[in-house]
């Protein structure tokens, strides 16, 4: 009988999952928002052979609290941008996977795609992207551009919070579409680079996507040369929906990409 391959990851957020894993010697909270920290985590996630890290992000501080932000002061609070911190670890490490959190309700698809495109060359061909939705209406509302109702996500039977949920993963399948289409935009061969006959970029293989669904309507073609991967990993928390503390959406990661 042959075993299906096991890949090994950590899921990297601040000191630690435990709320008091700050306290640690070994914690180094001084450190938290520094580029020394997250390159030592990462490193030393290679250096035990692991296959990936992903690394935790959101648009409102932490909070104890299921919908709300807390007022507690014993426990980490504030976070550093994921995908700018994987950039940072990318070219001082060689084989580990890179995927950092994006929460795509308040965010742009052709800019995330621009970003792990980036990333993936940085890190020659190991970048990723893991996928959040979010319900929370203070979130919604450091961007001013939509506004969600207050729900009890955990009541899964309010016809309210299905069409919520509904909602904002339908957009999440969309901008994940968005995502991949803009990544193959580029043929492979686009880029001729023949400084002899001027000739850095064929035209005629970098193509428009022409999406136009419910949620987005993008041109394209991206700006960034198609991933040295061609398509970088997406993954997802999933695929039972669960919730967090700040209302934010996750699929429980199943090792597969997300569509």
């Amino acid at each position: 009988m042959t075993l299906p391959n096991i890949h090994l990851a950590v899921a990297l957020d601040g000191a630690g999952w435990h709320p008091a894993a700050w306290r640690e010697p070994s914690a180094r909270p001084g450190e938290l928002l520094s580029a020394g920290y997250w390159v030592d985590a990462i490193a030393e996630a290679e250096r035990g052979l692991l296959d990936f890290v992903t690394i935790e992000d959101g648009l409102s501080l932490q909070s104890a609290r299921y919908s709300e932000p807390d007022d507690r002061t014993d426990r980490v609070r504030g976070r550093v941008d994921a995908v700018l911190i994987a950039a940072r670890v990318a070219p001082l490490t060689r084989h580990i996977g890179l995927i950092p959190t994006v929460v795509v309700t308040h965010t742009e698809p052709f800019h995330i795609s621009k970003a792990i495109a980036t990333l993936d060359y940085a890190s020659n061909g190991r970048a990723g992207v893991r996928v959040r939705v979010s319900a929370s209406p203070q979130e919604a509302a450091l961007f001013g551009r939509r506004s969600l109702p207050e729900l009890d996500l955990r009541d899964r039977d309010d016809p309210a919070v299905r069409q919520l949920t509904t909602a904002l993963f339908d957009e999440a399948a969309d901008y994940v579409e968005v995502i991949r289409r803009l990544w193959d935009s580029w043929d492979d061969d686009a880029e001729i680079r023949d400084a002899a006959t001027g000739r850095f970029v064929d035209r005629d293989r970098l193509h428009y996507i022409d999406f136009a669904g419910d949620y987005f309507s993008v041109k394209g073609p991206s700006i960034t040369p198609r991933p040295v991967q061609g398509q970088p990993i997406v993954s997802a928390l999933g695929p039972n929906c669960a919730l967090n503390c700040s209302g934010v959406m996750n699929w429980r990661y199943c090792g597969e990409p997300f569509v």
